[in-house]
């Protein structure tokens, strides 16, 4: 039994060491290994930085849409009403669309769909301002009917406080 277990225990020792020698062998990386290496960290940081720019993307397009949200609000407000009820900037009633949009303190504002100067939405603050013009009239004997509206929205940029702005530009026409 004494001489199975010292050939069993040469044989044993024999196996380690070719294992130690094999591992010794390949404990360092061919320049191969670290370039496929190198190439596969570069495209995982790369689709890391495409979808981090995406999530920046569809914030400027959610600020844009708020955006233009509110000018259609204003633009629609104007097409539908009369030319009478609009006022322009040098007339400044008190009792015109246009007060209604550059005011925040007639009763109707705290609706939903009243017409507020500045809107916060999502921590952003947009600043709405309309202004409407008289159109001069070319023929002398005949009133001018056309009226031009500019509705311009602005507000900050949450990824890097720059300024941005919207600007619509209309003409609403007395068809009464």
């Amino acid at each position: 039994m004494e001489i199975g277990f010292f050939f069993l225990y040469n044989k044993l020792k024999i196996r380690m060491k070719t294992i130690l020698k094999n591992r010794h062998s390949r404990l360092a990386m061919t320049f191969v290994e670290i370039l496929i290496a190198g190439f596969y960290m570069v495209v995982v940081f790369t689709i890391g930085w495409l979808i981090s720019s995406s999530f920046t993307g569809v914030k400027k397009v959610r600020n844009y849409e708020n955006a233009m949200f509110l000018a259609n609000q204003a633009v629609e407000a104007v097409r539908a009403a009369r030319s009478n009820e609009l006022g322009t900037d040098k007339d400044k009633g008190r009792n015109t669309l246009l007060s209604d949009f550059n005011t925040a303190g007639n009763p109707y504002d705290k609706d939903p769909g009243g017409f507020l100067p500045e809107v916060e939405i999502g921590g952003i603050k947009y600043i709405r301002k309309v202004s409407i013009e008289e159109v001069p009239s070319t023929n002398k004997n005949m009133p001018s009917c056309l009226k031009m509206i500019h509705v311009n929205v602005s507000w900050k940029a949450s990824e890097d406080n720059a300024p941005v702005q919207l600007e619509i530009v209309t003409a609403h026409c007395d068809l009464w």
